[in-house]
Protein backbone atom coordinates (compact mmCIF):
# COMPACT_ATOMS: atom_id res chain seq x y z
CA UNK A 1 0.00 0.00 0.00
CA UNK A 2 1.03 3.62 -0.33
CA UNK A 3 1.04 4.27 3.40
CA UNK A 4 4.58 5.33 4.22
CA UNK A 5 4.40 8.77 5.81
CA UNK A 6 4.16 9.29 9.54
CA UNK A 7 2.73 12.82 9.55
CA UNK A 8 -0.76 14.06 8.85
CA UNK A 9 -1.66 16.47 6.06
CA UNK A 10 -0.82 20.11 7.02
CA UNK A 11 -4.44 21.27 6.88
CA UNK A 12 -5.57 18.38 9.05
CA UNK A 13 -2.76 18.97 11.53
CA UNK A 14 -3.91 22.56 11.88
CA UNK A 15 -7.49 21.41 12.45
CA UNK A 16 -6.32 19.01 15.17
CA UNK A 17 -4.35 21.76 16.92
CA UNK A 18 -7.24 24.22 16.75
CA UNK A 19 -9.75 21.70 18.07
CA UNK A 20 -7.47 20.91 21.00
CA UNK A 21 -7.06 24.60 21.82
CA UNK A 22 -10.81 25.18 21.71
CA UNK A 23 -11.45 22.23 23.99
CA UNK A 24 -8.81 23.26 26.50
CA UNK A 25 -9.71 26.96 26.69
CA UNK A 26 -13.47 27.58 26.35
CA UNK A 27 -14.53 31.09 25.42
CA UNK A 28 -15.70 33.44 28.15
CA UNK A 29 -18.97 34.23 26.41
CA UNK A 30 -19.90 30.83 25.04
CA UNK A 31 -23.65 30.23 24.74
CA UNK A 32 -25.22 27.47 26.80
CA UNK A 33 -23.95 24.06 25.76
CA UNK A 34 -21.05 25.38 23.69
CA UNK A 35 -18.44 24.18 26.20
CA UNK A 36 -19.84 20.65 25.95
CA UNK A 37 -19.80 20.88 22.16
CA UNK A 38 -16.16 21.95 22.20
CA UNK A 39 -15.30 19.09 24.51
CA UNK A 40 -17.08 16.55 22.31
CA UNK A 41 -15.24 17.79 19.24
CA UNK A 42 -11.96 17.39 21.11
CA UNK A 43 -12.88 13.85 22.14
CA UNK A 44 -13.76 12.96 18.55
CA UNK A 45 -10.48 14.35 17.23
CA UNK A 46 -8.49 12.54 19.92
CA UNK A 47 -10.27 9.29 19.04
CA UNK A 48 -9.39 9.89 15.38
CA UNK A 49 -5.74 10.49 16.21
CA UNK A 50 -5.54 7.37 18.37
CA UNK A 51 -6.84 5.26 15.49
CA UNK A 52 -4.62 7.02 12.93
CA UNK A 53 -1.45 6.04 14.78
CA UNK A 54 0.71 8.49 12.84
CA UNK A 55 -0.27 7.13 9.44
CA UNK A 56 -0.79 9.49 6.50
CA UNK A 57 -4.42 8.81 5.65
CA UNK A 58 -7.10 10.91 3.96
CA UNK A 59 -10.88 10.75 4.06
CA UNK A 60 -12.51 10.41 0.64
CA UNK A 61 -16.02 10.37 -0.78
CA UNK A 62 -16.91 8.52 -3.98
CA UNK A 63 -20.18 8.90 -5.88
CA UNK A 64 -21.45 5.76 -7.59
CA UNK A 65 -24.14 5.63 -10.28
CA UNK A 66 -26.24 2.45 -10.29
CA UNK A 67 -29.18 1.56 -12.53
CA UNK A 68 -31.88 -1.06 -12.56
CA UNK A 69 -35.24 -1.79 -14.07
CA UNK A 70 -38.21 -1.96 -11.75
CA UNK A 71 -41.99 -1.77 -11.70
CA UNK A 72 -42.17 1.25 -9.39
CA UNK A 73 -40.18 3.35 -6.93
CA UNK A 74 -40.62 0.86 -4.09
CA UNK A 75 -39.33 -2.02 -6.17
CA UNK A 76 -36.42 0.11 -7.39
CA UNK A 77 -35.55 1.12 -3.84
CA UNK A 78 -35.41 -2.52 -2.75
CA UNK A 79 -33.05 -3.33 -5.59
CA UNK A 80 -30.85 -0.22 -5.37
CA UNK A 81 -30.88 0.48 -1.62
CA UNK A 82 -31.47 -2.85 0.14
CA UNK A 83 -29.54 -5.13 -2.21
CA UNK A 84 -27.16 -3.42 -4.63
CA UNK A 85 -25.14 -1.26 -2.26
CA UNK A 86 -21.37 -1.10 -1.68
CA UNK A 87 -19.59 -3.35 0.78
CA UNK A 88 -16.53 -2.19 2.68
CA UNK A 89 -13.75 -4.52 3.82
CA UNK A 90 -15.68 -4.86 7.08
CA UNK A 91 -18.89 -5.76 5.25
CA UNK A 92 -22.12 -3.80 5.06
CA UNK A 93 -21.44 -0.42 6.69
CA UNK A 94 -24.60 1.73 6.50
CA UNK A 95 -22.89 4.59 8.35
CA UNK A 96 -20.40 4.94 5.52
CA UNK A 97 -22.74 5.47 2.58
CA UNK A 98 -25.95 7.24 1.64
CA UNK A 99 -28.29 6.90 -1.32
CA UNK A 100 -29.96 9.62 -3.38
CA UNK A 101 -32.90 8.25 -5.33
CA UNK A 102 -34.05 6.14 -6.92
CA UNK A 103 -35.46 8.32 -9.66
CA UNK A 104 -36.68 7.48 -13.12
CA UNK A 105 -33.75 7.51 -15.51
CA UNK A 106 -33.12 7.46 -19.19
CA UNK A 107 -32.66 4.12 -20.90
CA UNK A 108 -28.97 3.22 -20.75
CA UNK A 109 -28.17 4.33 -24.28
CA UNK A 110 -27.45 7.89 -23.17
CA UNK A 111 -23.71 7.34 -22.87
CA UNK A 112 -23.55 8.36 -19.20
CA UNK A 113 -22.78 4.91 -17.84
CA UNK A 114 -20.11 2.59 -19.30
CA UNK A 115 -20.63 -1.02 -20.31
CA UNK A 116 -21.04 -2.37 -16.75
CA UNK A 117 -23.97 -0.24 -15.59
CA UNK A 118 -25.41 -0.15 -19.10
CA UNK A 119 -26.00 -3.90 -19.07
CA UNK A 120 -26.40 -4.40 -15.34
CA UNK A 121 -29.66 -5.03 -13.63
CA UNK A 122 -28.94 -5.30 -9.92
CA UNK A 123 -31.39 -7.04 -7.67
CA UNK A 124 -33.61 -8.46 -10.40
CA UNK A 125 -34.03 -11.65 -12.39
CA UNK A 126 -32.18 -11.21 -15.66
CA UNK A 127 -34.57 -13.43 -17.58
CA UNK A 128 -38.02 -12.38 -16.49
CA UNK A 129 -37.75 -9.04 -14.70
CA UNK A 130 -40.21 -10.07 -12.00
CA UNK A 131 -40.74 -7.19 -9.57
CA UNK A 132 -40.56 -7.59 -5.83
CA UNK A 133 -44.05 -8.23 -4.53
CA UNK A 134 -44.13 -9.30 -0.93
CA UNK A 135 -41.72 -10.83 1.51
CA UNK A 136 -41.26 -14.09 -0.36
CA UNK A 137 -40.38 -12.34 -3.61
CA UNK A 138 -37.94 -10.09 -1.79
CA UNK A 139 -36.22 -13.13 -0.29
CA UNK A 140 -36.02 -14.64 -3.74
CA UNK A 141 -34.38 -11.50 -5.07
CA UNK A 142 -31.99 -11.48 -2.10
CA UNK A 143 -31.06 -15.09 -2.83
CA UNK A 144 -30.38 -14.16 -6.45
CA UNK A 145 -28.22 -11.23 -5.40
CA UNK A 146 -26.26 -13.38 -2.96
CA UNK A 147 -25.62 -15.85 -5.77
CA UNK A 148 -24.43 -12.96 -7.94
CA UNK A 149 -22.00 -11.90 -5.20
CA UNK A 150 -20.76 -15.51 -5.05
CA UNK A 151 -20.12 -15.42 -8.79
CA UNK A 152 -18.27 -12.12 -8.47
CA UNK A 153 -16.21 -13.54 -5.62
CA UNK A 154 -15.38 -16.67 -7.55
CA UNK A 155 -14.20 -14.76 -10.57
CA UNK A 156 -16.75 -16.49 -12.79
CA UNK A 157 -17.32 -14.58 -16.00
CA UNK A 158 -20.96 -14.25 -17.10
CA UNK A 159 -21.84 -16.47 -20.02
CA UNK A 160 -24.17 -13.77 -21.33
CA UNK A 161 -24.73 -10.10 -20.70
CA UNK A 162 -27.65 -9.08 -18.53
CA UNK A 163 -29.99 -6.76 -20.39
CA UNK A 164 -32.65 -4.27 -19.41
CA UNK A 165 -36.17 -5.60 -20.13
CA UNK A 166 -37.93 -3.24 -22.48
CA UNK A 167 -41.29 -3.50 -20.68
CA UNK A 168 -40.03 -2.03 -17.37
CA UNK A 169 -38.87 1.54 -16.71
CA UNK A 170 -35.26 2.31 -15.89
CA UNK A 171 -34.40 3.69 -12.46
CA UNK A 172 -31.13 5.07 -11.16
CA UNK A 173 -29.60 6.05 -7.84
CA UNK A 174 -26.44 7.75 -6.68
CA UNK A 175 -24.60 6.16 -3.79
CA UNK A 176 -22.21 8.39 -1.86
CA UNK A 177 -19.67 6.22 -0.05
CA UNK A 178 -16.99 7.32 2.43
CA UNK A 179 -13.65 5.63 3.06
CA UNK A 180 -10.09 6.27 4.20
CA UNK A 181 -7.12 5.78 1.89
CA UNK A 182 -3.38 6.16 1.99
CA UNK A 183 -1.44 8.26 -0.54
CA UNK A 184 -2.31 7.22 -4.09
CA UNK A 185 -4.79 4.53 -3.05
CA UNK A 186 -8.09 6.43 -3.34
CA UNK A 187 -8.93 5.64 -7.01
CA UNK A 188 -8.28 1.92 -6.54
CA UNK A 189 -10.28 1.86 -3.30
CA UNK A 190 -13.23 3.65 -4.94
CA UNK A 191 -13.14 1.19 -7.83
CA UNK A 192 -13.08 -1.74 -5.40
CA UNK A 193 -16.13 -0.42 -3.55
CA UNK A 194 -17.96 0.10 -6.85
CA UNK A 195 -17.12 -3.46 -7.89
CA UNK A 196 -18.98 -4.82 -4.86
CA UNK A 197 -22.20 -3.48 -6.40
CA UNK A 198 -23.04 -6.30 -8.79
CA UNK A 199 -25.68 -7.18 -11.34
CA UNK A 200 -27.60 -10.47 -11.54
CA UNK A 201 -24.76 -12.31 -13.26
CA UNK A 202 -22.08 -11.02 -10.90
CA UNK A 203 -20.92 -8.34 -13.32
CA UNK A 204 -20.07 -4.81 -12.10
CA UNK A 205 -23.21 -2.67 -11.83
CA UNK A 206 -21.85 0.69 -10.63
CA UNK A 207 -19.58 3.34 -12.05
CA UNK A 208 -17.60 5.93 -10.09
CA UNK A 209 -18.81 9.32 -11.27
CA UNK A 210 -17.00 11.49 -8.71
CA UNK A 211 -14.13 11.13 -6.26
CA UNK A 212 -13.35 13.91 -3.80
CA UNK A 213 -11.24 14.31 -0.64
CA UNK A 214 -13.11 15.24 2.53
CA UNK A 215 -10.56 17.25 4.47
CA UNK A 216 -13.02 18.90 6.81
CA UNK A 217 -14.48 22.35 6.39
CA UNK A 218 -14.45 25.89 7.67
CA UNK A 219 -17.07 26.91 10.17
CA UNK A 220 -19.48 29.30 8.38
CA UNK A 221 -19.68 31.61 11.42
CA UNK A 222 -16.17 31.99 12.78
CA UNK A 223 -14.18 30.55 9.89
CA UNK A 224 -12.39 28.06 12.14
CA UNK A 225 -11.09 24.77 10.81
CA UNK A 226 -13.44 21.85 11.50
CA UNK A 227 -11.80 18.43 11.48
CA UNK A 228 -13.77 15.71 9.62
CA UNK A 229 -13.90 13.68 12.84
CA UNK A 230 -16.20 16.33 14.30
CA UNK A 231 -18.81 15.57 11.63
CA UNK A 232 -18.27 11.80 11.59
CA UNK A 233 -18.95 11.30 15.31
CA UNK A 234 -17.69 8.40 17.40
CA UNK A 235 -19.60 5.67 15.54
CA UNK A 236 -18.52 6.99 12.14
CA UNK A 237 -14.90 7.26 13.28
CA UNK A 238 -14.89 3.63 14.38
CA UNK A 239 -16.53 2.47 11.15
CA UNK A 240 -14.02 4.35 8.98
CA UNK A 241 -10.95 3.18 10.85
CA UNK A 242 -12.17 -0.41 11.26
CA UNK A 243 -12.52 -0.55 7.49
CA UNK A 244 -9.13 1.05 6.88
CA UNK A 245 -7.40 -1.27 9.34
CA UNK A 246 -8.96 -4.20 7.51
CA UNK A 247 -7.37 -2.85 4.31
CA UNK A 248 -4.04 -2.06 5.96
CA UNK A 249 -3.66 -5.52 7.43
CA UNK A 250 -5.94 -7.48 5.13
CA UNK A 251 -5.68 -9.82 2.18
CA UNK A 252 -4.42 -7.35 -0.37
CA UNK A 253 -4.02 -3.77 -1.46
CA UNK A 254 -7.04 -1.78 -2.69
CA UNK A 255 -8.33 -3.15 -5.97
CA UNK A 256 -6.45 -6.45 -5.87
CA UNK A 257 -8.60 -9.33 -7.16
CA UNK A 258 -8.01 -11.51 -4.09
CA UNK A 259 -9.25 -8.74 -1.79
CA UNK A 260 -12.31 -8.00 -3.92
CA UNK A 261 -13.16 -11.70 -4.08
CA UNK A 262 -12.99 -12.00 -0.30
CA UNK A 263 -15.27 -8.97 0.16
CA UNK A 264 -17.86 -10.29 -2.31
CA UNK A 265 -17.93 -13.77 -0.80
CA UNK A 266 -18.29 -12.34 2.70
CA UNK A 267 -21.05 -10.03 1.43
CA UNK A 268 -22.94 -13.03 0.03
CA UNK A 269 -22.80 -14.75 3.41
CA UNK A 270 -23.90 -11.57 5.18
CA UNK A 271 -26.84 -11.07 2.83
CA UNK A 272 -28.04 -14.64 3.27
CA UNK A 273 -27.86 -14.28 7.03
CA UNK A 274 -29.83 -11.04 6.87
CA UNK A 275 -32.68 -12.68 4.96
CA UNK A 276 -32.55 -16.07 6.65
CA UNK A 277 -31.28 -17.89 3.56
CA UNK A 278 -29.02 -20.89 3.17
CA UNK A 279 -26.65 -21.34 0.23
CA UNK A 280 -27.56 -25.02 -0.15
CA UNK A 281 -31.26 -24.25 -0.69
CA UNK A 282 -32.11 -23.00 -4.20
CA UNK A 283 -35.01 -20.63 -4.53
CA UNK A 284 -38.03 -22.27 -6.22
CA UNK A 285 -39.50 -20.64 -9.29
CA UNK A 286 -42.47 -19.44 -7.28
CA UNK A 287 -40.19 -17.31 -5.15
CA UNK A 288 -40.88 -18.91 -1.74
CA UNK A 289 -37.84 -19.35 0.45
CA UNK A 290 -38.03 -21.43 3.61
CA UNK A 291 -36.40 -19.81 6.60
CA UNK A 292 -34.10 -22.22 8.42
CA UNK A 293 -35.19 -23.05 11.95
Amino acid sequence: MGISGRADLPWMSSAVDETRRRGAVPGQHDPAGEAGHRRQEQLDVEAWEVRRRGRTVRLWSAELLVRTTARDAGDAAFRLVTLAHPYHRTGHAPRLYSVAGPVLGQAPSDGVAPAGPRNAWPGGDAATGDAATGEDAERAQAAGHAAALDRAGGGTQPSRAATFPLDLPCWQAWQRVSFLAGPGDAPARAAELAATVVGPLGEPAAVVTRLEPQDGRRDPVGGRLVHPACDAGSAGIDALWNDFDAVDGGLGDPGEPVALAAVCLAAARELRAEFGLRPDRPVPAGGRVDIPR
